[in-house]
């Protein structure tokens, strides 16, 4: 008798155990297939896609965050309502509301999963455009991660109209970035110092005491500004 109640209980303590399993697979199986149409859209990057698909696409997404609360749901939803944001014929009120709910959503998206380097960017440029507090989110982003060959100069050019408020830290590793922008994209960065002739001490400042990195960036400064001086006399 004993070993057949040990055995029922056995039974019943893994008959509760699969439907823990279930209970918690079954939403997130079902989130995700409402997930795949617009992971679908997002994936297009290259793709001129109509509104419409990232207005479907925002409201698969709502299904899916009804079933679970997935940090990766609420990015791809903020994604979609930036990409809306960009399309033309759109009235002062629909972009602004546009852009909050896109802040939203990345905001939501962050407190799930705060180490999203390009959600921080993005946040950042939301509230440029809404005149909010921008210089925190760019080291937000930076802290999140510091090898973004995607983004590097992206940030810098964000980055840049805050750096005379930038306390030792952070201009150190912004300057840190600066370096790092010269080993990955150094034509971008040059072409962003000849449009932005103010920020050059600053840029050249990152490079500290090592001459032959600076000599390097002066002279591709100096032939890119030739050319694009003798490009606008033609």
């Amino acid at each position: 008798m004993n070993w057949l109640k040990q055995q029922w209980l056995l039974a019943a303590l893994l008959a509760l155990l699969s439907l823990a399993i279930l209970v918690l697979a079954v939403p997130r199986f079902v989130a995700s297939l409402y997930a795949l149409y617009p992971e679908s859209v997002l994936n297009q990057t290259q793709a001129h896609l109509p509104a419409e698909a990232y207005l479907k696409s925002i409201m698969a997404l709502d299904h899916a965050l009804a079933w679970d609360n997935n940090p990766e749901y609420w990015q791809a939803k903020g994604i979609c309502s930036l990409a809306l944001f960009n399309f033309p014929d759109q009235s002062i009120n629909q972009q602004q509301l546009l852009l909050l709910d896109a802040r939203l959503a990345i905001t939501n998206g962050l407190s799930g999963s705060p180490i999203d380097t390009y959600s921080w960017f993005r946040l950042a440029v939301i509230n440029k455009i809404l005149g909010l507090q921008v210089k925190e989110l760019l080291s937000l982003s930076l802290y999140a991660g510091h090898v973004e060959p995607k983004l590097v100069m992206q940030r810098l050019i964000e980055a840049y109209p805050y750096s005379a408020g930038f306390s030792h830290e952070e201009q150190a590793l912004w300057l840190k970035q600066v370096t790092l922008a010269w080993q990955l994209t150094p034509v971008k960065l040059v072409a962003f110092v000849i449009e932005n002739s103010q920020s050059k001490v600053w840029i050249e400042s990152a490079f500290g005491y090592d001459v032959e990195q600076l000599n390097q960036f002066k002279r591709a400064y100096d032939s890119a500004n030739k050319k694009t001086i003798s490009g606008s006399v033609h």
